[in-house]
């Protein structure tokens, strides 16, 4: 029997991060299947992994919407406490998505998130705006942002003093992130500065620009020893969303690797990653001259940087023992309490 678990159904490194953190026993459930034999499996595997270690305090991550949905009807039935953890997507599922079916969609997925977070014995966010969400739809909220990744001494090897100016874009190619733009800004671009764009493409950079711009090198997936060392040998490190409540985590990894920063202008991310980085809007002309802004401020925003991180990582710690807090008086609520979805 395991007192904390924590299950997610995909790679993450919020899930990793958190769970090491707060002692809960990891479980990644990711299969390279079709949509509903992923599920299928996920959820069998899920449920003997449930019923092996009985935890007491089970933590989900959201998404998936299927998982926390089967994670919270499973602790209402059992008296286990649970605890989602919900990032922007499993607050507001398919918000970024334009496709007609997606919308259409879109108010029935919203109706069950809800019902998810009201369920839960507490939902865990990013930050308190997706709280006062949560809280408005009759869950209980704790905001917690990502704790600071920690990386292996050799990934901070040097580079030659003659290399190029890099730009370490980390991207996923998601809807909310201005993939288009960052191509568009890298051909405004001195063409000595490379733009390193990570993550699979899966062929969304074709007809922005043709051909795209020479200083342009996108990375595919990378394992993870090679992202930390893109990461480390970056002069500056990029991550960029359209979403308003979203602190992204490449901010994380670039305050932990000790790296200027650009981020998008948001509320949320200017109040939390508060120094070490210039601040964009998300077409190509304002993205281009935050680049070349950082690059020329690399060693002032390297020293707001080291400044951040500690500062972070003090907060961090206070947060964790409001969690602790929290987590130690959770009695999970009746089965006939539940609230109707």
């Amino acid at each position: 029997m395991k007192d904390r678990i924590w299950l997610t159904w995909e790679r993450q490194r919020r899930s990793r991060t958190l769970s090491a953190a707060l002692g809960a026993e990891l479980h990644e459930l990711d299969y390279a299947l079709p949509r509903l034999r992923r599920w299928s499996k996920s959820i069998a595997v899920t449920l003997r992994i449930l019923a092996r270690e009985r935890p007491q305090l089970i933590f989900a991550q959201n998404p998936s919407l299927v998982l926390s949905l089967l994670v919270v009807w499973y602790g209402r039935l059992t008296g286990r406490a649970t605890i989602i953890d919900a990032h922007n997507a499993g607050v507001f599922p398919f918000s970024d998505r334009h496709k007609w079916h997606q919308r259409l969609l879109r108010p029935l997925l919203q109706r069950i998130a809800d019902h998810t977070m009201r369920l839960a014995d507490l939902t865990i966010v990013s930050n308190p705006a997706l709280g006062t969400y949560v809280e408005a739809v009759g869950g209980r909220s704790c905001a917690l942002p990502d704790p600071l990744p920690s990386f292996p001494p050799q990934a901070a090897a040097e580079r030659s003093a003659d290399r190029r100016p890099m730009v370490l874009f980390i991207c996923t190619w998601a809807p909310d992130e201005p993939y288009q733009e960052v191509i568009k800004a890298a051909a405004r671009l001195d063409p000595r500065i490379q733009i390193y764009v990570t993550g699979n493409s899966k062929g969304r950079e074709r007809g922005v620009i043709e051909p795209l711009p020479p200083n342009l090198v996108l990375t595919g997936f990378v394992p993870e020893d090679e992202f930390v060392r893109l990461l480390h040998q970056a002069d500056v490190v990029m991550d960029l969303t359209t979403f308003e409540n979203c602190l992204v985590c490449g901010a994380y990894e670039a305050v932990a690797a000790g790296k200027p920063m650009v981020l998008s202008s948001t509320e949320a991310l200017r109040a939390y990653f508060r120094r070490g980085a210039v601040y964009t809007a998300s077409d190509a002309a304002a993205i281009a001259e935050a680049i070349g802004q950082a690059l020329a401020a690399k060693e002032q925003l390297s020293r707001q940087v080291e400044e951040l991180r500690s500062e972070l990582a003090a907060d961090w710690s206070r947060r964790q023992d409001e969690l602790e807090a929290l987590l130690s008086g959770l009695h999970p609520r009746s089965a006939a309490a539940a609230p109707k979805p």
